[in-house]
């Protein structure tokens, strides 16, 4: 028999691996970044099995229902075997109560383990007599793998009253690899029972065909959960040629209970067979997960030919002004860039001098604070001018001012407004594609969600009933990935090829913004570039009023760093600095030029995001043990 260090381990590896099943498929309901890993630690974990049935709900001792006790217990168990070798057991409880005579109590509850070893043992409830056979009023409930037994009517129960349960199970023997044997591991009444009892036995017959493969390993355990103690077991001739092993009679307090151990030789008993295919709802599971895939198929298929974008042009060239008539919000939708549109339209207004940007200098280790103030609104399109409006307010009045701070929901929905009202102008000015060309993408998105929900019950059961290990949960997380593949290749609206012009035109804004400064002087002082800009070579001037109006894309495509040190480097060769930007003191200074321009892109970026999210978290061999194997359960009053 194993050491009680072994079963120890055992049922805190019984434990561990219920926690990582939980944990996995929280994990496979959001997207299971880590199936891999889990896949393996499944495997390795499910060699495991628990030692210990599952105790049933605490129950208030404090109504008194459970101040009652129990004469005498009496469990008849027979042992066999199926037509495929699996162990099954007929289990025959002889349970004698003893109730105060006042108006307490209408019975009590039997609570059943429906699993052994993490599978299912088939319970079947056969009857309920009372001690001269007639039936007995109940019912059942099945919760956390326990069947509770409602053995009670509606009149009150006073005295000595005989309760005979008979049920059926499969599957309740196991073979273990330290005794080399398998072994009918079993708890009688369970660790869990409220109640004292002052006269337990247990009876376990063995019939004639398997009396030959006994093991001659016996033992028997009483006590609370883990006891050790040791109670005598001892074997006679049984009807036909079988055995019988019964246990002395034992006298237990509450929570106590008796165990017995028989052992066989090793493949006696057929094992349950619980991999994958051997369960129907785990095949479903995979014929769901194989129907969410085609539709995700069908979905990249839809994008590829039906929703893919305009080619654009064939090669992109370096662009070295803005484009005409697009605002730094409508190209932040065409670039992508939506979080950082807002920024690069506060610095496009600022290079333009319809504002002014001032940073004011942090104080001790805080953070710099940077105002915005109002110049004018001439040159604004209608939707810059909505953006000043909600900076400054209505009516627009020349010198107003306007804080950035950390937290500004207003500001914060505003703009989120005036982003919605981008996205809808890229689709009416004709950037991308609107309307019906979504009907394919919701067949396969509404396909793709009711396949995975199929696959999630059917593999929900396939886990319920221990097949497969975890070959269920990758099941889920494949079909759940089905759904996020449809909804992020199925609802992008493609580029018209006025839309693929503007963004290739912004990828050749980044090209140019990356280039070298003698390739990008180059560029302006040719025929084309002196067209385009009317630069001439010796005004430096006009070189940093073209790289101004780059600024703002700059910020767009994350590149303000890099072009912030070219334009600095250009305002300290000319002894200036800019005029809507007060952030220096004293003479010029590049390096603080740079710093302050990607410090207040990052400050617009994290005002915005904190003032439009909130958290959704909260933080507040002689060596087994009594209540160490299968059956069991315990009591309580009712």
């Amino acid at each position: 028999m194993r050491g009680p260090r072994v079963r120890k381990r055992r049922q805190r590896r019984a434990s561990a691996r219920r926690a990582f099943l939980g944990g996995l498929l929280f994990a496979a309901l959001v997207g299971a970044p880590v199936l891999g890993s889990a896949v393996t630690a499944a495997a390795a974990t499910s060699a495991n099995p628990p030692a210990a049935a599952p105790a049933p709900p605490a129950h208030d001792s404090r109504t008194g229902l459970n101040d009652f006790t129990f004469t005498s217990f009496d469990g008849d168990y027979t042992l066999g075997s199926d037509a495929e070798g699996h162990s099954t057991l007929t289990t025959v409880e002889t349970v004698v109560a003893q109730f105060p005579d006042a108006d307490q109590n209408r019975g009590f509850i039997r609570y059943l383990p429906e699993k052994y070893h993490e599978h299912p043992t088939d319970l079947t409830l056969v009857s309920v007599t009372d001690g001269a056979g007639g039936a007995r009023p109940y019912s059942t409930e099945s919760e956390d793998d326990l069947l509770a037994v409602t053995l009670a009517g509606d009149d009150y129960v006073h005295g000595q009253q005989t309760y005979v349960l008979t049920f059926t199970q499969k599957y309740v023997t196991d073979y273990f690899a330290d005794t080399d044997d398998d072994e009918f591991y079993w708890d009688t009444i369970g660790t869990a029972a409220e109640q004292p009892v002052a006269r337990a036995t247990a009876t376990v017959h063995v019939p004639a065909e398997l009396s030959s493969s006994l093991s001659g390993s016996t033992a028997c355990y009483y006590g609370p959960l883990d006891s050790t103690a040791r109670c005598d077991i001892s074997s006679a001739a049984g009807s036909g040629g079988g055995t019988a092993f019964s246990t002395a009679p034992r006298q237990l307090a509450a929570r106590e209970n008796v165990s017995v151990v028989i052992g066989f030789a090793p493949g006696t008993f057929t094992a349950r067979d619980s991999t994958f295919f051997a369960s129907g709802a785990a095949i479903a599971a995979l014929v769901f997960m194989s129907i969410a895939l085609l539709f995700a198929i069908g979905a990249i298929v839809n994008r590829a030919v039906r929703l893919k974008n305009a080619p654009g042009r064939p090669t992109i060239i370096a662009e070295y002004t803005p484009p005409p008539g697009v605002n730094l919000l409508l190209a932040s939708v065409i670039a992508r860039q939506t979080q950082r549109g807002p920024a690069a339209a506060f610095v496009s207004l600022a290079v333009r001098r319809n504002i002014q940007i001032v940073e004011q200098p942090a104080e001790g280790r805080g953070d710099a604070a940077y105002w915005l103030r109002f110049v004018t609104a001439q040159g604004l399109d209608p939707a810059e001018l909505a953006l000043a409006k909600q900076l400054f307010g209505e009516p627009l009045a020349s010198g107003a001012w306007k804080q950035l701070t950390k937290r500004d929901t207003a500001l914060a929905q505003g703009i989120a407004g005036l982003m919605t009202e981008a996205r809808k102008g890229a689709e009416t000015e004709g950037y991308v594609r609107g309307g019906g060309t979504y009907f394919v993408t919701w067949l396969c998105l509404l396909g793709s969600i009711a396949a995975t929900v199929g696959a999630f019950v059917s593999g929900i059961a396939a886990l319920d009933g221990a097949y497969g290990g975890a070959g269920p949960i990758v099941v889920i997380v494949v079909s759940i990935l089905a759904v996020i593949v449809v909804f992020l290749v199925g609802f992008r609206k493609p580029f018209t090829a006025k839309g693929a012009e503007l963004r290739d035109y912004l990828s050749g804004l980044k090209l140019y913004i990356r280039l070298a400064e003698k390739d990008r002087f180059e560029m302006l002082q040719s025929p084309e570039g002196a067209l385009k800009t009317r630069v001439s070579a010796p005004d430096r001037g006009q070189v940093v009023r073209i790289y101004e109006k780059l600024l703002p894309f700059a910020v767009l495509l994350d590149l303000e760093k890099e072009w912030s040190e070219v334009l600095g480097t250009y305002y300290e060769s000319l002894g200036t600095q800019p005029d809507w930007y007060g952030g220096n003191v004293g003479a010029f200074n590049s390096a603080l030029f740079v710093s302050s321009i990607g410090s207040l892109s990052g400050a617009v970026s994290t005002s915005l995001a904190s003032s439009s999210s909130s958290s959704s978290f909260g933080g507040s061999g002689g060596g087994g043990f009594s209540g160490g194997g299968g059956g069991g359960g315990g009591t309580s009053g009712v």
